[in-house]
């Protein structure tokens, strides 16, 4: 019965151990640093579209490396905000330009990062693009831009999501900076 009871004390004593040597390994935390993103500046202009881009720094501050899995922008203009343009965007490793609209799996070890580009365009409904981006500017309408991204690593994978903003002042910006805007 006592080396039973030894027998018991060293295993529950060795899953404590194995327990803590898994918890203090950590896992990847990720982070898209708004705060450090380039200005959005124009890309291309046509008489009907204009595409802008920005890039966005993130780096793995985390204990452990973690692959992104998936990442997207998702852009939020609803028609009650602003009808005039029709908007598109996609996000790409600035290491790794793709123009399929697909985010490439990429592992990122702990400590590092890297940063990604933000494509956004927009197309005018009627009329020119110009036109449409002026009335958006005296509409003082702001575009919300959520980066939504996956996260594998040594904990269950997790979707999360980081908000910037495109200002209308950064179009304009842009556009004038180019010699575009009227």
């Amino acid at each position: 019965m006592e080396f039973l009871m030894i027998l018991v004390l060293l295993v529950v004593i060795v899953l404590i151990a194995v327990w803590l040597f898994i918890a203090r390994q950590g896992d990847a935390e990720f982070e898209f640093i708004i705060d450090q993103r380039t200005d959005f500046i124009l890309e291309d202009l046509t008489d009907k579209t204009a595409t802008l881009s920005c890039k966005v720094p993130f780096v793995n501050k985390g204990t452990q490396g973690g692959t992104i899995m998936d990442a997207y922008p998702r852009h939020l203009l609803p028609y009650e905000q602003y009808d005039g343009v029709e908007v598109s965007s996609r996000m790409e490793l600035s290491t790794a330009p793709r123009t399929d609209n697909y985010f490439e799996a990429v592992i990122i070890p702990q400590g590092t990062g890297g940063t990604v580009v933000i494509t956004v365009k927009f197309t005018a409904k009627a009329g020119g693009i110009q036109e449409a981006l002026g009335q958006m500017s005296e509409l003082n309408v702001d575009m919300p831009i959520d980066i939504v991204y996956q996260i594998v690593a040594r904990s269950l994978w997790y979707i999360h999501k980081k908000r910037m903003i495109m200002t209308c002042d950064e179009i304009m910006r842009a556009m004038q900076a180019k010699g575009a805007a009227k």
